[in-house]
């Protein structure tokens, strides 16, 4: 009896480093499901990466823009990716509880333009008076649509919000907007079926395509009480990112996520995607990314690195 005990014991006392491990949540904002960089995360759960850290991931689906920065600036979730960098550096300017921990897309070959394919309007230069949509005030797509209409000299368009990509289609087929603001998968089945037409990307603008313009954010209470659970999700959206571009496995695994056929993603790859837009390690443009945000007035005045340096925590050293 007492042998049987001291087996039962010993059984008890070694499962308890099992028990002390379990997994940590991590509450994630991901914005708008089912495009290609924000569906990294998924890909590396679907793979087990997080788990391989002890991260139990809560993801949380946004349209992106205010909506994201404000899930994470309040707590709501730990951390938000894909977030437009300019709204991150305006909330930090003003004292949110926020942190950079890594760049997410250099440039924006992803992001595009478009009409319907009878339109009369060919680029960005035939949009005086018309209206063209963006996703949401201070995101990417907001400030990219700028950036393009400036370039074009285009000062009298209509700028509107529309929220997610997939909002804006059925407006432009249906003549309610001029131009609407997409991201794949959204508008991949119209642009083949030659329903639509792109009248321009992100990366047309030689300053856009190099410079940061999303970025993965988190909340400063969770940095500083979980930083080691920051660290390891750090490791395993990296990862994910490496088996996203890791070739037909990696394509196959997005194609099943967001329910696209194979060859629709094989396109989606070849034209909007690129894996130096997906770095994680370095920071680029960001005098230009200050300079748009007091043009915007999203900042109270000008400011430079040494200024808004504190937004930074990256958790891991470049390249690792």
């Amino acid at each position: 009896m007492k042998q049987s005990v001291a087996i039962a014991l010993a059984a008890v006392i070694g499962l308890a480093p099992g028990l002390a491990a379990a997994a940590e949540t991590v509450k994630v904002a991901i914005p708008q499901r089912g495009s290609w960089d924000t569906s990294f995360t998924e890909l590396g759960m679907a793979q087990g990466y997080f788990k391989d850290v002890g991260l139990e991931i809560e993801p949380t689906y946004t349209e992106g823009g205010a909506t994201n920065e404000q899930a994470v600036i309040s707590g709501s979730v730990d951390i938000a990716l894909a977030t437009g960098f300019l709204g991150i550096i305006a909330a930090y300017v003003k004292g949110a509880p926020i942190r950079i921990i890594s760049p997410e897309a250099t440039g924006a070959p992803d992001i595009f333009w478009y009409v319907k394919a009878d339109s009369p309007i060919k680029s960005m230069k035939d949009l005086h008076g018309k209206t063209v949509s963006f996703s949401n005030p201070g995101s990417s797509s907001n400030l990219i649509l700028l950036t393009l209409l400036k370039d074009a000299g285009v000062t009298d368009a209509k700028t509107i919000p529309v929220g997610a990509a997939p909002n804006g289609l059925p407006q432009v087929m249906t003549g309610q907007i001029d131009a609407s603001w997409s991201t794949p998968p959204t508008g991949l089945k119209e642009l083949q079926a030659k329903e639509i037409r792109i009248i321009a990307i992100g990366n047309d603008s030689p300053e856009v395509k190099n410079e940061t313009v999303r970025v993965n954010a988190v909340n400063l209470d969770f940095l500083k009480a979980h930083r080691a659970a920051v660290v390891s999700f750090m490791k395993a959206y990296k990862r994910s990112v490496d088996f996203a571009y890791s070739g037909d496995k990696g394509l196959e695994a997005y194609a099943k996520l967001s329910d696209q056929p194979i060859e629709q993603v094989r396109y989606q790859a070849k034209e909007f995607t690129s894996k130096a837009q997906d770095q994680t390690d370095a920071i680029k443009g960001e005098d230009r990314v200050l300079a748009e945000a007091l043009a915007a007035k999203r900042i109270p005045h000008p400011m430079t690195h040494d200024d808004i340096k504190g937004v930074y925590d990256f958790v891991l050293k470049q390249g690792s």
